[in-house]
């Protein structure tokens, strides 16, 4: 009779794509992680540079590490959402191929998940650019705290990061959790969905996940993928909606909506304004101008952003002129630095 499979207590899923230069530093963190009841899921995604190689060297070495290697790449959520459906533990979590953490991470995450019977556990994070950076900066205090467990609209406004949750697979499963296909800032209607379906939250007050500032990563892009956030935010609003959970989360939306819609106009490369522009437009009600009137919680430049849009030629002025002094300021700061 074949012995019983055993089950790891954590599944680590980790999407890759020419991650050459950061992978190995990537996988030895995970490798070396305190609690060592664990698999390792790596989907590669079409990877053009040795990536792959770096994958098959070290599942050679720890017989916990599992990959895959596609072919040809078709983004960041198929890769997620593959890795989620082979996990075989009872919780998992998402690493990027250019990140690391806090060698006890996992074992803190699983004993207070288990101990609390939550379906999510939270922790905070830390950026940087070179790793002498991290000793100086994981152990000043987080603003994230235990009792934000209890607010689920104070956890909506931190950041969606799909790398700073450990989640019970089972809860993942059955509320169908799945990354939206050929999107950036995929991980906002997963942060969405997850946080306003589940029972139990718990909360470990520490930087315990380290987010490297890769230039080239997806986050930082300002082409023509920035306009996927107008999708973005459209998906979490039909969630919303289709859930009965609208009203009742509305005024977070509609801050978030707005903040990253003016955010997707602003950023985004001057050939590609007036379309982000023409988004923007199609989503502007008298929903959106009320809240901007009654809340102060948008953005400044957002709300004359979004005042001038309503034909108010005092915020329109006011806005260009803020546009231009920021210009100003930004070259004369290059010059400065050059």
């Amino acid at each position: 009779m074949p012995p019983t499979p055993i089950i790891p207590l954590i599944s680590v899923l980790i999407p890759t794509f020419n991650d050459d230069i950061f992978i190995a530093n990537c996988l030895d963190c995970v490798i070396s992680q305190t609690m060592a009841d664990i698999e390792i899921i790596c989907i590669d995604d079409g990877s053009t540079d040795s990536t792959p190689e770096i994958l098959r060297e070290y599942a050679l070495k720890d017989d916990r590490i599992r990959y895959i290697i596609k072919p040809v790449n078709q983004g960041v959520s198929d890769a997620r959402n593959d890795a989620l459906r082979l996990a075989n533990g009872k919780y998992f979590l998402y690493v990027d191929g250019d990140d690391l953490m806090d060698e006890n991470l996992l074992k803190k995450a699983y004993l207070l998940a288990v101990s609390t019977d939550s379906d999510i556990v939270m922790w905070d994070y830390l950026t940087f650019n070179n790793y002498s950076e991290i000793s100086e900066k994981k152990n000043k205090n987080s603003d994230l705290k235990p009792e934000d467990s209890n607010d689920k609209v104070a956890l909506l406004q931190r950041p969606a990061f799909s790398w700073m949750k450990l989640v019970k697979t089972a809860t993942a499963r059955s509320l169908g959790i799945s990354f939206p296909k050929g999107l950036i800032r995929e991980d906002i209607p997963v942060h969405w969905h997850l946080l306003t379906s589940v029972d139990k939250i718990a909360i470990i007050p520490e930087k315990l996940s380290y987010y490297r500032q890769n230039p080239s990563s997806l986050t930082h892009k300002n082409d023509r993928t920035v306009l996927d956030i107008a999708a973005i935010m459209d998906i979490v609003k039909a969630y919303l909606i289709s859930n009965n959970l609208y009203n009742i989360y509305k005024n977070e939306f509609l801050r978030q909506q707005i903040n990253l819609l003016h955010g997707m106009y602003d950023n985004i490369n001057e050939e590609f304004k007036a379309d982000a522009l023409i988004l923007i437009k199609d989503r502007f009600s008298q929903e959106q101008l009320l809240f901007i009137k009654q809340n102060n919680v948008v953005r400044k430049q957002a709300k004359y952003f979004y005042l001038g849009l309503a034909a108010n030629r005092f915020y329109k002025v006011i806005y260009w002129g803020w546009v231009a002094l920021r210009g100003i300021y930004r070259n004369l700061t290059s010059y400065i630095i050059v």
